[in-house]
């Protein structure tokens, strides 16, 4: 019977051992991997990477140049507590977001993600939103959508639903096309880059007497 048990013991030592021996050659797999594709970056890449701006970033910068509200119902976040500074941002931001658009077939969570990468394309689709909140542009038609994107070689990476947004964005000069015609949706903007863009939208976009009258208050009140 100790026979028995013993040899099951070792048995089931051997395969935990080897699990172990498995999962260690696969992380060093996985960081090899990791290792390689940084190695091919350019220095341009990896200071893109290194510069990215987050959610939170964006959705503070956004809160205080369009002196946005706070929605009439606030979203219970599962990530962002009332105490968070970027709580109240994180409130006023979300509803210009339409997370749904970029993604379709995707559940949506109570998570806002602040701390992960702001996109070109989600850049586009908030601010797009903001200025037809403020009446300063029109979303753009199905037609109007076609002739815009025509040339655009990576069109068709984002989702029929986010594509009015997009084109709105490329013809008020909210988000300027990388080099070969192409979108990008899903690249990060660096700090220096969100910056430019905060820049671009307001010189075309001035604030109206009001919100800056409202921004103006806010900025006094800190």
């Amino acid at each position: 019977m100790k026979s028995l048990v013993t040899t099951f013991l070792v048995f089931a030592t051997c395969i935990v051992i080897a699990g172990t021996i498995a999962l260690i050659d696969q992380a060093q797999a996985t960081l090899s991997l990791s290792s390689s594709e940084a190695g091919q970056l350019t220095p341009a890449e990896k200071a893109r990477i290194s510069d990215r701006t987050t959610l939170s970033e964006f959705a503070n910068s956004a809160q205080e140049k369009f002196s946005l509200p706070k929605p009439e119902a606030p979203v219970a976040f599962d990530d962002v507590r009332p105490s968070d500074p970027s709580y109240t941002a994180a409130q006023a931001v979300y509803p210009f977001l339409h997370r749904q658009l970029l993604c379709p077939d995707c559940a949506l969570t109570s998570n806002f993600y602040g701390r992960s990468p702001l996109t070109r394309a989600q850049a586009a689709i908030a601010l797009v939103s903001i200025l037809i909140r403020e009446r300063k542009i029109t979303l753009a038609t199905p037609e109007q959508t076609a002739d815009v994107l025509a040339n655009v070689s990576d069109a068709d990476s984002v989702s029929v639903f986010a594509r009015p947004y997009i084109a709105t964005a490329l013809a008020e000069g909210v988000l300027p096309l990388e080099p070969g015609n192409l979108l990008r949706p899903s690249e990060p903007y660096t700090h220096t880059e969100m910056a430019a863009l905060f820049n671009t939208v307001q010189r075309r976009f001035p604030p109206s007497a009001a919100t800056a009258c409202l921004r103006l208050g806010h900025e006094e009140g800190r």
